[in-house]
């Protein structure tokens, strides 16, 4: 896969999952997907985002 398709899916994942997120966490993490320039950034960025009360 190329890192675009890996940032597409984690963007569809992130907006499809079952995570209650609110809009605007939606939208932080898909910035931090689009900036990452790396897959293990994309994942970091993902893990640093997530509210960690659910």
């Amino acid at each position: 896969m190329t890192e675009e398709q890996y940032k597409f899916l984690c963007k569809w994942i992130v907006d499809n999952g079952n995570r209650p997120l609110s809009e605007t966490d939606k939208e932080l993490i898909k910035q931090a997907i689009d900036n990452a320039k790396s897959p293990a950034e994309i994942v970091l960025s993902i893990l640093a985002l997530l509210p960690k009360n659910q």
